[in-house]
Parts: C-alpha cells; sequence; structure tokens
C-alpha cells in the first residue's frame, strides 16, 4: 500500500485571531451591539447635559465709572453685580474705557459696563469670544438695569465676521480636522493594524504627518479663500490645522498599537462624545457645565476651536494654551506608538528564533 505526502502531512492547527474564532459570532455580535449603544447613549448624554440649560457663571466683566461720578461707584456697582444670585459675572473696576477695551483684546475680561452719569449706561461685548457669553452679559444687565430704572446700550467691540455666524465657523473647521485626523488613524488601525517594527511605525507617522499638512492646509484655504471667512489668516490656520489633524491621528494609532481594535470606540469616546459638546461652538466656557469647560480646551476639538479664535479675532491672544494642548496629544501618542512596537519587537524576539525576527524586520 502506497502512502501519500497528504496523508502524511500533519495538518496545521488553526490560527485563532479574529474575535469571531475566538469568542464565536454570537458573542461578538452582542458586544458589538452592546458596545455601539453604550457609545450612542453617551453621545445624547454628553451632548443634551452640555447644552440644554447654558447658564452664565463668572463671566469676567470690568466696571467703568464715567467722569463726574462720586468716587467709589465702580466699586460699589461691581460689588452689587459680584452679589447677583447664581454668580453669573465677576466684577473687577477698571480706569477708563480705553483700559477696558484694551483688556477685552487682551482676553482678560468678557465684557465692560460703563457707568454714565447721565445715562444711558454702556455694555460693551466681544461676541468673537463667543456669542452666547455676549448674549449672556446682555441678559444679565437688562435685569440689573431694569431693577434700578436705568437703561443701557450695547457695543460690540470685537465682533464676528461678516461670514462667520455666532462664530460657530472655526468650531465647525476645527471639527472638520479632527474628524480627517481619528478617521484616517482608525482606517489605518482597522484594515492595515498596528505597526510590527519600528520602521512601520515610522512609515505610519509620516503618512499622519503628511496628511496633517495636506489636510490642514485644504481646511484652512477653505475658509480663507474660497468661502472668504477668515480671510487673511491661511499660513498661521494652516499650521493650527496641521497641529489639530496629527495631534488627533497620532493620538489615536498610538491607543491603536496599546489597546487594539477598542482604540476606535475610546477615540469616539474622547474626540467625540467629550471633545466636541465641550468645545462649546457658540458657546463660551463660562455658559456650559463646569465638567465642560474644565476639559474642553485640552481636547482636540476644543483646542482647534480656541485657537482659531485666537488667530482670527485676538491676534494671537490666548494661542499658547491649545497649542500645548495639541502638543501633548502629539507627544503621548508618538510615546505610545512606538512604546507598545518596541514591547512588541522584545516580546517577539522572546519567542521567536534571531533569524525569523530579521527577515521580518527587513519585510
Amino acid at each position: 500500500m502506497t502512502i501519500t505526502a497528504s496523508e502524511t502531512t500533519t495538518p496545521a492547527p488553526a490560527h485563532h485571531d479574529s474575535p469571531v474564532s475566538k469568542y464565536g459570532a454570537p458573542k461578538v455580535m452582542a458586544a458589538l451591539v452592546f458596545g455601539v449603544l453604550l457609545l450612542q447613549l453617551g453621545f445624547i448624554l454628553s451632548y443634551v447635559a452640555a447644552f440644554h440649560q447654558p447658564t452664565p457663571r463668572d463671566i469676567e466683566i470690568g466696571v467703568v465709572a464715567a467722569a463726574g461720578l462720586p468716587a467709589g461707584t465702580d466699586q460699589q456697582v461691581a460689588n452689587r453685580l459680584d452679589a447677583i444670585d447664581g454668580r453669573p459675572l465677576r466684577a473687577r473696576v477698571v480706569s477708563d474705557t480705553a483700559d477696558a477695551r484694551r483688556l477685552l483684546h487682551d482676553r482678560e475680561i468678557q465684557g465692560a459696563f460703563v457707568i454714565n452719569p447721565a445715562g444711558p449706561d454702556t455694555l460693551i461685548t466681544a461676541s468673537a469670544g463667543g456669542s452666547s457669553i455676549s448674549s449672556a452679559l446682555e441678559s444679565v444687565f437688562t435685569q440689573v438695569e431694569n431693577s434700578q430704572g436705568r437703561e443701557f446700550t450695547v457695543r460690540d467691540e470685537i465682533p464676528v465676521g461678516a461670514h462667520d455666524n455666532r462664530g460657530l465657523s472655526g468650531f465647525y473647521l476645527a471639527i472638520g480636522w479632527v474628524v480627517g485626523g481619528y478617521l484616517l488613524a482608525a482606517a489605518i488601525g482597522l484594515f492595515i493594524g498596528a505597526p510590527r517594527t519600528l520602521r512601520q511605525a515610522s512609515a505610519h507617522t509620516a503618512v499622519l504627518f503628511g496628511y496633517a499638512l495636506l489636510s490642514g492646509a485644504l481646511g484652512a484655504l477653505i475658509t480663507t479663500h474660497v468661502l472668504g471667512t477668515f480671510a487673511g489668516h491661511w499660513f498661521p490656520l494652516w499650521l493650527l490645522g496641521t497641529g489639530v489633524v496629527f495631534g488627533t491621528a497620532v493620538f489615536t494609532l498610538g491607543l491603536r498599537a496599546s489597546v487594539g481594535i477598542l482604540a476606535v470606540p475610546l477615540a469616539i469616546a474622547v474626540f467625540v462624545i467629550l471633545g466636541n459638546p465641550s468645545a462649546g461652538g457658540a458657546f463660551g466656557s463660562n455658559v456650559i457645565p463646569t465638567f465642560y469647560a474644565a476639559i474642553g480646551r485640552w481636547i482636540t476639538p476644543g483646542a482647534g476651536t480656541e485657537g482659531i479664535r485666537s488667530i482670527v479675532y485676538f491676534d494671537d491672544v490666548g494661542l499658547g494654551q491649545p497649542a500645548l494642548a495639541l502638543a501633548l496629544y502629539s507627544a503621548v501618542g508618538l510615546g505610545l506608538l512606538f512604546g507598545f512596537t518596541v514591547r512588541r519587537l522584545r516580546k517577539l524576539e522572546s519567542t521567536t528564533p534571531r533569524s525569523d525576527v530579521v527577515s521580518e524586520d527587513a519585510s
């Protein structure tokens, strides 16, 4: 009897790399349904919680007493403003209107109230810093002045651009950059996988940086030259957009290297569920809940939104904090990406013959 090679060859053991082969299709399907449901409910909860009841809180306001008023009038008014229930304002005395305007442009205050002896008084706002804050100031001072039987006029010292309705264009530009960043990183992680060698990690990083340069430039081009929303600010917006896209993308890819496919829902939770509502949009940090105000500028949607405002309306004042946030995301992402790649290599070297490791690295 002749024995063929196929009869003597031992079948190769089946690989169990996919979640379906490990846990079975029903369990994987149940996990996917449950995970997507959690993300959906988190999205609803986060957005509604952030925006359902905007309440002014600690809005910095300067108080100016015009000539002809008794000494100490400005301090008395500031004290009354500080004592309003719910503390919507945090008032400080300012020497004159010119000083108040300077402080507005330096982003040290968000509004100014000028008391005129002959009336009406003047409320100076800066809608470019957040239209909801300007609206909140008008609402608060309407109540204050009505209770005193006085009237006031409103002067918008730093208005939003004619093509920037309620200051939302910068918010949507930042969101667009963020979405592109985490979508590309998620696609690389899902279809290509985490890098297995330092060469692959470097190649992934180079792709992300090139994409960030391109998408940052094109996003800035659309808003400056095509739509004319932020005309005259293309180059600084390009740099900012590159930072937003790269920070978001490399952080997501770093998560992929460290926690596997869970990086995708984690990125959605960070950048969409938490990042988008905390960025505020037309709502400034002084009118959204404290939790969102605290985290907003430290997540890339908020950092991008705040950076755009600083560049377009405030001559780069306040740009340092968004730049720091984007640098931190880039540094942490690169650390995770290369750190876990090295860890994977060392683990592979400890279990694989040296010749095989060298061959894989060369590929």
